[in-house]
């Protein structure tokens, strides 16, 4: 296991810059979740992801206090894959809504995409009873964000006058299972390899058309 050394007498230790303190802590969280997805929540212990993480025990605790705290860092690094807060917040996504919806609908169908992704779900689903707080976090640092970004796009294009929907979150629900439950559903309960490119766009396309029939304001 990798140990801390003090730095030899008169010299002083290198310090990393910004930049590779981040790619750090980035390649820290990478392993993390890998130790997670392989040996489960409770399987998982700081020795072991130090190990995959090539750090030392001290160097991990410095950084996490807690296995459940680092578990949480290493939901949110996942969740950044997901991009709807920038897309909710562009402006062309804001003029033309079957543009936004459909970059909405792909970032959703990229992200559940690889069996990492997948797996990860499973596993807080699988724990979820033991360890309450895995759902807790998984939700609270990616799902609820992301849900909540569609939600207050849907309601900003419906101030703009582009859609009009009564309840805007009911409405991203809807539009979220469009593209969920022809892709990641059916994956969840039998394993199966991803959708390719051409059929996540097939079923965000269709959804947009969808979605829109029942929500656009159609002008004469």
């Amino acid at each position: 296991m990798p140990i801390d050394r003090d730095p030899a007498p008169g010299s002083a230790p290198d310090e990393p810059t910004p930049p590779q303190q981040l790619l750090k802590r980035q390649s820290l969280l990478d392993a993390a979740a890998g130790v997670f997805l392989e040996h489960g929540f409770g399987g998982a212990s700081m020795d072991l992801i130090a190990v995959a993480a090539n750090v030392s025990r001290r160097t991990l605790f410095n950084q996490f206090e807690s296995k459940e705290a680092l578990f949480a860092a290493a939901v949110t690094r996942v969740w950044e894959r997901m991009p709807v807060i920038e897309i909710a917040n562009d402006g062309a996504a804001l003029r033309d809504p079957a543009l936004g919806l459909f970059n909405m609908g792909m970032a959703i169908a990229d992200f559940w995409a690889p069996d990492a992704s997948l797996s990860l779900l499973r596993m807080v689903i699988s724990e979820g009873g033991r360890f309450p707080q895995l759902a807790r976090d998984f939700m609270a640092l990616g799902k609820t964000p992301a849900l909540q970004a569609l939600i207050a796009y849907l309601a900003r294009l419906q101030e703009k006058g582009h859609l009009r929907v009564e309840d805007p979150d009911l409405a991203a629900r809807q539009f979220v299972g469009l593209v969920n439950e022809p892709l990641l559903w059916p994956r969840l309960i039998v394993v199966a390899p991803g959708p390719s490119m051409a059929r996540r766009t097939e079923v965000v396309q269709q959804a947009v058309k969808l979605f829109l029939t029942c929500y656009a304001v159609h002008r004469h």
